[in-house]
């Protein structure tokens, strides 16, 4: 490995050491440094200004339509979730209907013909002599 740092007791010369910037080089990299944070103080030019008003205003919309299409999406979700939900307990009704129905049906029939013979009208008694009352 070869040390390419200058010595102190070797004399500088004007000329730069290969791989490294001449001092033309480096005058002008200054100078166009020194323009281009003059530029940046003096802020951005009308041209910037509403080129950027304009890439903002177009990501201000697109955000807004993003927004808009997360919105609906969440709608069609939650609505084919509130679908399905309603079909399950439509579905769930009609299992419970049809099960207790036979068992229901058989119970209100029982019911009903102890009700009618708990309020029919008696049937006509006929008086039964006693034995002494004979004849």
């Amino acid at each position: 490995m070869v040390d390419e740092t200058p010595r102190m007791d070797e004399p500088m010369t004007g000329e730069a050491s290969p791989g490294e910037p001449t001092q033309a080089e480096i005058d002008a990299w200054v100078a166009a440094e020194r323009a281009r944070r003059a530029e940046w103080l003096n802020g951005p030019t009308a041209e910037e200004r509403a080129a950027y008003a304009n890439r903002l205003r177009h990501r201000r919309l697109a955000d807004t339509f993003d927004e808009g299409e997360q919105r609906i999406d969440q709608g069609v979700r939650r609505g084919l979730q509130y679908g399905r939900e309603g079909q399950l307990a439509v579905e769930g009704a009609m299992s419970l209907l049809y099960r207790f129905s036979r068992r229901t049906f058989a119970e209100l029939i029982r019911a009903g013909r102890e009700w009618e013979e708990e309020t029919s009208l008696p049937s006509r008694r006929r008086r039964v002599p006693l034995d002494d009352e004979a004849d």
